[in-house]
């Protein structure tokens, strides 16, 4: 019964693995808005821009991070339906608004400042009272009652494996990774998690449809 049992919970780790590999391997950078492998000031690299195998900056929660990062204070999103108050973006969001906030150059890392803006609407400001928001806890405000609701869970032999999350949280925050992929292993437009079809990504935490 045991060599039964261990037998079936290697198959459905293999099956975990093989569905998530179909959403494109994760870091999957290349041919993405992130790979800017093809401007001279990437020095050809994909990787270099944010991060760094030597001298990364230790005082940011990122792995190896090499990108300077902005020191703003942003205007917060506010709702009188919000059941909690956000909080100030943390770590997570701030290494993309490091890029996205417009007041750091893109092309300033490997502790060089350099003088190339983001652009277009991939420049998000320092004012966030129009965006989702961000270092916001996450209460289980929204959610519908049902746990799988964002936490997929599969059962071998009556026992119950959870499954990583479509919409993760970073110190119990929602924050921009939440939603979007920096890696786009998911090789969705705009680095979206989950598809926007049906509103699927915001039903993830929202409640279901």
């Amino acid at each position: 019964m045991k060599d039964y049992t261990l037998w079936t919970l290697s198959w459905a780790i293999c099956a975990i693995v093989l569905l998530f590999s179909s959403h494109g391997a994760w870091g999957l950078i290349a041919g993405s808005e992130h790979d800017f492998s093809t401007h001279a000031w990437s020095e050809g690299e994909i990787c270099l821009p944010c991060h760094t195998p030597h001298n990364a900056d230790s005082n940011i929660d990122a792995p190896l991070w090499n990108h300077e990062m902005s020191t703003a204070i942003y205007t917060l999103y506010s709702s009188p339906t919000m059941d909690v108050i956000a909080d100030q973006p943390g770590a997570a969001s701030k290494v993309c608004l490091a890029c996205h906030d417009g007041t750091i150059s893109i092309d300033s890392f490997g502790g060089m400042s350099g003088s190339i803006s983001i652009g277009g609407n991939a420049d998000v400001g320092t004012n966030l009272a129009d965006d989702h928001p961000v270092g916001i806890d996450w209460n289980h405000q929204t959610a519908g009652s049902a746990c799988t609701t964002c936490h997929p869970i599969i059962w071998v032999d009556s026992v119950a494996i959870m499954t990583f999350p479509p919409t993760p949280m970073f110190n119990g925050k929602v924050e921009c990774p939440s939603c979007h992929d920096p890696h786009n292993g998911f090789d969705l437009p705009h680095l979206v998690r989950d598809t926007m079809a049906g509103s699927q990504l915001c039903f993830n935490c929202h409640g279901d449809k």
